[in-house]
């Protein structure tokens, strides 16, 4: 988690672990798997995000209630 400001304390990106078991590292020294991966969810970026980055922007959990509801959410 990493904090906004003073104000407001905690956010944490929305993302996912998984298990990857090729290879990783660079294709002279290639490291077998398995090993442990996250990837960011994106989403459309914001107006402040946009001029940076038109394409996307992470999804960002910032109140109690919305990470409740991104770990407790049933799957699928």
């Amino acid at each position: 988690m990493f904090a906004l400001s003073d104000d407001r304390p905690l956010m944490a990106f929305a993302g996912v672990w998984t298990t990857f078991n090729g290879d990783r590292g660079t294709k002279s020294r290639p490291i077998p798997g398995p090993h442990q991966v996250y990837g960011f969810l994106t989403t459309q970026a914001n107006a402040v995000v946009a001029p940076i980055h038109a394409k996307a922007m992470p999804v960002v959990r910032t109140t109690d209630e919305e990470r409740d509801v991104w770990m407790r959410a049933p799957l699928g």
